[in-house]
């Protein structure tokens, strides 16, 4: 198998499980900032990951990119490169409405695919989510190179993304499963009719396709390479689109690309004893899980009005459950840790850099769960107020975001960091 070089956008959202799919596949993948991506790096790349977004979004991403940035991914796919992306990523290649590049005019320069979202909400933040958790889809183009082993009934997580009318569908949505939590239903009881149901009535499409110049662009408007677990960390059969994708790119285009820029290296920090500290940051995760589980689940933050639903869990299943991973995955991350690349162990963007989430190393995205365990236990007893309208209104500040709420929370920080461990281990001559 001809082995491609992937950059996965490193500036926001959640990188970590679009590089371990395709490291496990037997791919060279690394992550580029924005600053690589003026710099010209992306011409030694057949693939460009846009990944989900951050606590903003496609605002997190494109803003660092600006005009020039967002210019020159389009140029690198227009010239035979291919753009892959998900979610937040792959709303921000399609044909969005002018409210939203008013708001956000990087985007201008980022309509790869004339696919319409259909789901805008013409609002600041862009989208109306049809829920989270796990979806049935069909699989509408079985000859494409993309679907190819898929079934033509198939299982997919959604993560509140974008849904397209337009270019050519690859996969419709076709219903909701029981571990799939409608948007409405987020923050109470669910209503009769949902957008969830409205997009499996019409038809839309949660993956598209097509071609942008020389290049080949593929939009997940779902996540094929998160998991169904709560947090999404294995890797499920839908992840095979993902592999396919980058199959069909180097199909394509002939001879992989070979890198003729150097990749931006100011933020790599020492790495000495860097396995050391993993391990040791995973004994305080660990301590401070059992303080939060001593404080039981009784707290008012943690009802039905106030922590969100999702993948067709309560708050304290949710909860719970996140709880568990968080011990499971630091302990598994600490083990594995010896025999990672340190690199990857000690990685630390410059604080200048603005980054919505996005890639760090190891270490660091342990120090931040422990920071987020820490403010969740600073503010357990704070007067949560009346209920939120908003499932998302608290992210920052409920102790329940802060834990368990969302891939950007700590246990999903702390999935991160095992992801890595697993997808980049050591080479003999390291």
């Amino acid at each position: 198998m001809q082995s491609a070089r992937v950059a996965v956008y490193g500036a926001g959202g959640a990188p970590f499980h679009h590089a371990a799919v395709l490291r496990r596949a037997g791919h060279r993948v690394d992550f580029v900032f924005p600053h690589d991506i003026l710099g010209g790096a992306l011409a030694g790349f057949d693939v460009f990951v846009m990944p989900g977004g951050g606590y903003r979004a496609m605002f997190g991403q494109l803003e660092p990119l600006g005009t020039e940035g967002t210019r020159t991914i389009r140029e690198f796919v227009r010239s035979g490169g291919m753009y892959l992306g998900s979610c937040a990523g792959s709303y921000s290649a399609a044909a969005v409405a002018p409210s939203f590049t008013e708001l956000c005019p990087a985007q201008t320069e980022m309509r790869l695919l004339d696919a319409t979202v259909v789901n805008e909400d013409g609002e600041s933040w862009g989208l109306r989510s049809p829920g989270i958790g796990v979806l049935e889809a069909e699989n509408v183009a079985p000859d494409h190179p993309v679907m190819a082993g898929v079934a033509s009934s198939f299982e997919i997580a959604h993560y509140n993304g974008p849904l397209f009318l337009g270019a050519q569908a690859l996969a419709r949505v076709r219903g909701r499963t029981s571990r799939f939590t409608a948007a409405e239903a987020f923050l109470g009881a669910e209503p009769s009719d949902t957008l969830a149901d409205e997009a499996a009535a019409r038809g839309v499409a949660n993956v598209v396709a097509g071609a942008c110049g020389d290049g080949r662009v593929v939009l997940f408007g779902s996540h094929p390479e998160f998991g169904f677990d709560i947090l999404m960390d294995d890797e499920p059969g839908s992840a095979v689109m993902v592999r396919n994708a980058v199959a069909w790119q180097l199909a394509e285009s002939g001879a992989p690309r070979r890198p003729e820029v150097d990749l931006h290296t100011d933020g790599a920090h020492e790495s000495h004893g860097a396995a050391e500290q993993v391990a040791k940051l995973a004994d305080d995760l660990r301590t401070r899980t059992a303080a939060i589980r001593a404080r039981g689940t009784g707290a008012r933050w943690l009802e039905p009005a106030y922590a969100m639903s999702f993948f067709g869990l309560t708050p304290t299943e949710i909860w719970t459950r996140s709880l568990d991973a968080v011990d499971r995955l630091a302990s598994d991350a600490a083990r594995r840790a010896p025999g990672t690349r340190p690199d990857v162990l000690s990685f630390r963007p410059p604080v200048e850099w603005e980054l919505d989430g996005g890639y760090h190393g190891v270490v660091a995205l342990l120090e931040q769960a422990v920071e987020l365990l820490d403010r969740a236990i600073a503010t357990w007893d704070v007067d949560p107020g009346p209920p939120p309208t908003n499932a998302y209104e608290s992210m920052r500040t409920s102790p329940y975001h802060l834990v368990a709420g969302s891939y950007l929370a700590a246990s999903g920080r702390v999935a991160g960091a095992a992801l890595l461990c697993t997808a980049y281990r050591r080479s003999p001559e390291d």
